[in-house]
C-alpha cells in the first residue's frame, strides 16, 4: 500500500503543470471574451455616427456656418480612425478586467467619450464639448497607470484626444459666437406665426 501511495505521488509530482487562470479572469473571459469587449466598445462608439454624419453632411461642412482650422482632419477620417481607437480602448478594458484592474473612472471616461459627439455634432455645444475634451484628457491621465503595460494600446488614443481638443478649442476661437445654422435661426412654433 506504501509504494502504491508513493508511485501515484510521483506520478503526480512528473506531470505538467497545469495553467491556473485567476477566478476573476476566468470569469470575465466567461462571460465576454475579448473580441465581445472590443466590438461593444466599437458598437457603442458607432451610436455617435447619426450626429457626426448629419453634422459633417451639413452645418460642420459649411464654411459659411463653421470656420474651421486649417489643420482640419478631412471627414472621411473620423469613421476609421475612431473605429481603430474605440476597438483599442475595449481591448484595453477587457485586459484590465480580466487582471481586476478596471477601476469605475475609466468606464466613466469611456461613456463621457460616448457623449461628446452629440453634444459637439448633435447640439453644437463647442464649448461645452471642449470642456468635456478636457475632463477625458484629467481622466485618462488619472487610470493612465492602472492599466500597466497594457497602458501602451492607449497611447493612440491620448494623441488623437489631444489632438481633437487642440482641435475642438481651435474652433471655438474661430467661431466665438458658437454656430448658428439656417435651422436654428428659423422660429418654429408660436414664434413663427409673429
Amino acid at each position: 500500500m506504501y509504494k502504491a501511495v508513493l508511485v501515484l505521488a510521483s506520478a503526480h509530482a512528473l506531470q505538467a503543470p497545469q495553467l491556473k487562470r485567476a477566478p476573476r479572469a476566468a470569469a470575465v473571459s466567461a462571460i465576454a471574451p475579448a473580441p465581445v469587449w472590443v466590438a461593444g466598445s466599437i458598437l457603442g462608439g458607432a451610436a455617435g455616427t447619426p450626429f457626426v454624419v448629419k453634422a459633417t453632411n451639413s452645418w460642420y461642412s459649411d464654411p459659411t456656418v463653421l470656420k474651421l482650422p486649417s489643420w482640419t482632419p478631412p471627414n472621411k477620417v473620423f469613421m476609421p480612425v475612431w473605429t481603430v481607437l474605440y476597438g483599442l480602448i475595449g481591448l484595453t478594458g477587457y485586459r484590465a478586467a480580466v487582471n481586476s484592474a478596471l477601476p469605475g473612472l475609466a468606464v466613466g471616461h469611456y461613456i463621457a467619450n460616448l457623449a461628446w459627439a452629440p453634444l459637439f455634432f448633435g447640439l453644437k455645444k463647442l464649448k461645452l464639448a471642449a470642456a468635456l475634451q478636457f475632463a477625458l484628457l484629467g481622466s485618462l491621465a488619472a487610470v493612465w497607470s492602472a492599466f500597466k503595460k497594457d497602458a501602451r494600446l492607449l497611447i493612440p488614443y491620448a494623441a488623437w484626444l489631444s489632438y481633437a481638443t487642440v482641435l475642438n478649442l481651435a474652433i471655438c476661437r474661430l467661431n466665438p459666437s458658437g454656430v448658428q445654422t439656417v435651422e436654428d435661426r428659423t422660429p418654429t412654433g408660436v414664434a413663427a406665426l409673429y
